[in-house]
């Protein structure tokens, strides 16, 4: 009896250790913001027992992608509701992966809430409305090139909060139903600023230029690839100053601003993609106009 017992408690002892490696741990989630309206943006912020050699999350039916502190216990990253968001609660998972494979995991809820957007009705040149149908191919051509630039995920280059790229007050809200000429045009998919020809427009936050050219509705266009999924594009520029492939620090020129495209008079759109997903800039810079050293705002050491 007694061998049988000494048996089963060396077991114990044994396996112990093993269960130990495996067992899935509780990540402490929360947000800068519980409630957002579509195309707001949250800072979540994970908080682990251990460090996390990755971290990774899902909302909205799309991926959450999360930065390290220093000692990568502490993870950030952001969470936005797009246009097509409906009133309501959603979940925000997490998972991390330690040392060993070791799992944890955690959730918190974020609240859409209505919003009731603004219209906007415009004039226009008529082949921005009703393009010829020569000019076909080459809107195709450019909003596939587009779709495919922000399906990639890159390794972060941004760092602390945003800037707007002109000094210009914003003059065109994010999500405003825009009418074309008297056609519905969809909303607008990033913030309008007053920007006369030739101001110089600058980057918001470090990134890699992946696309500088005249684009039929856009007119001169820089996107930045600031990494994690997140890119900023500029519009209507008059010069575009940087080329394709160059890396920009904040405040870096990237050309000045100007009436190219589809345009009423010069002005600056500047947009801001999470992935696929349009979002308000300006809610981004409010988000993170107060992410300091601990809150990695740079790598960690």
């Amino acid at each position: 009896m007694r061998h049988a017992t000494l048996v089963v408690a060396l077991a114990a002892c044994a396996l112990a250790p093993l269960v130990g490696q495996g067992d899935a741990g509780v990540l402490d989630v929360s947000l800068a913001s519980r409630a957002l309206e579509p195309g707001g943006v949250s800072v979540v912020t994970v908080k682990a027992a251990r460090p996390m050699e990755s971290v990774s999350g899902q909302a909205f039916g799309r991926p959450v992608h999360f930065w390290p502190t220093a000692g990568s216990v502490e993870w950030y990253g952001l969470v936005a509701p797009g246009l097509g968001a409906k009133p309501g609660s959603y979940d925000v998972a997490v998972r991390g992966t330690g040392a060993g494979g070791v799992a944890a995991s955690g959730k918190t809820s974020l609240v859409v809430e209505a919003k009731q957007f603004e219209t906007r009705r415009l004039q226009v040149d008529p082949q921005f409305v009703n393009p010829p149908a020569a000019e076909a191919e080459r809107i195709a051509r450019e909003a596939t090139l587009l779709a495919s630039l922000f399906t990639r995920t890159t390794d972060r280059l941004w760092r602390g909060p945003f800037e707007r790229p002109v000094p210009g007050e914003a003059t065109s809200s994010f999500g405003r139903l825009t009418v074309l000429n008297g056609a519905s045009r969809g909303r607008h998919q990033g913030a309008d600023f007053r920007a006369a020809s030739g101001t110089a427009v600058r980057a918001p936050n470090a990134g890699r230029v992946v696309l500088a050219a005249d684009l039929y509705f856009s007119g001169n266009t820089v996107v930045l690839d600031h990494g994690l999924g997140m890119f900023s594009l500029v519009a209507h520029l008059s010069r575009i100053g940087v080329g394709l492939g160059a890396t920009v620090a904040r405040g870096d020129a990237l050309g000045e601003s100007g009436a190219t495209g589809r345009v009423t008079g010069p002005h600056l759109h500047w947009a801001l993609r999470l992935g696929e997903l349009s979002v308000d800039p300006l809610a981004l810079v409010a988000a993170l106009s107060d992410l300091t050293e601990s809150k990695g705002a740079s790598p960690p050491r």
